[in-house]
């Protein structure tokens, strides 16, 4: 499974895509998505960082793609954000996996594995976007009434 901060910076990043080539600034991601304003602003530092994102202050500013969202994977987000999802854990508890390593044989850790980056890798923040747009409907409102309590 993916980090909690991969999904959030996927999702941003689908609905930057969505916005067109202006981009939307933190306040309007922040009410999409329900995301606190101090975890999206790591998030975008972050993307920026990697330069996956660009980011202006000031008028007319806000946060853009550095490139198409079709072309940023999901798996382009596990290794900017170093996530563990991408390396292969020997489900008997041997450390990482490899082709020809420490696992008992017919373990399936390595074939799962592969099935997973294949995901990944075929998944771009595009598409999570566009599956994720009503849950974050949903998710928004009840961050908003959440903090108007």
């Amino acid at each position: 499974m993916i980090s909690r901060q991969v999904a959030m910076a996927a999702v941003s990043m689908g609905l930057i895509e969505r916005a067109g080539p202006e981009g939307l600034q933190i306040p309007d991601l922040v009410k999409l998505t329900g995301i606190s304003r101090p975890t999206l602003g790591k998030i975008i530092n972050a993307l920026a960082r990697k330069k996956l994102v660009r980011t202006q202050r000031g008028v007319g500013g806000g946060v853009r793609l550095s490139r198409a969202g079709e072309q940023v994977s999901l798996y382009d987000l596990c290794v900017a954000f170093d996530d563990p999802v991408i390396e292969c854990h020997c489900s008997f508890g041997f450390g990482h996996c490899a082709e020809e390593g420490p696992c008992p044989p017919g373990c399936i850790c390595v074939a799962q594995h592969a099935k997973q980056l294949e995901y990944l890798k075929a998944t771009s923040v595009q598409d999570v976007a566009e599956t994720m747009e009503p849950r974050l409907k949903k998710a928004a409102r009840r961050a908003r009434r959440g903090r108007e309590r």
